[in-house]
């Protein structure tokens, strides 16, 4: 259950996100399932398009939202290999990849 003022904040984090110039991203609410997430496109300065999922969780602001790449799935290293065999990596900069594949990442 959100209290008013994680639902106050929730708002709040969505008018930053457009006034700051990060309109490619957005926070949602399910109404019917009572949830938040936030959902947005990065582009790399070679023109490469991640779209990046965070469920906020019941216990933000003092619980940290994972950070998920959802598409391109699979998310592949230059290679070809994939990102998520490399687990919890520093050098990558990724934690435990969800399970259903994504790959996430440290923020």
């Amino acid at each position: 259950m959100w209290t008013v003022e994680q639902r106050n904040r929730m708002g709040i984090e969505h008018q930053v996100l457009q006034r700051e110039g990060f309109d490619q991203f957005s926070v949602y609410q399910d109404r019917s399932a009572d949830t938040y997430w936030g959902l947005g496109i990065a582009t790399t300065n070679s023109g490469h398009l991640y779209k990046l999922y965070i469920p906020i969780p019941s216990g933000y602001p003092n619980q940290r939202p994972p950070l998920y790449v959802i598409e391109p799935y699979p998310l592949r290293m230059f290679d070809g290999s994939l990102l998520t065999a490399q687990g919890v990596s520093h050098q990558m900069h990724t934690l435990t990849p969800h399970s259903n594949g994504w790959v996430q990442i440290c923020h």
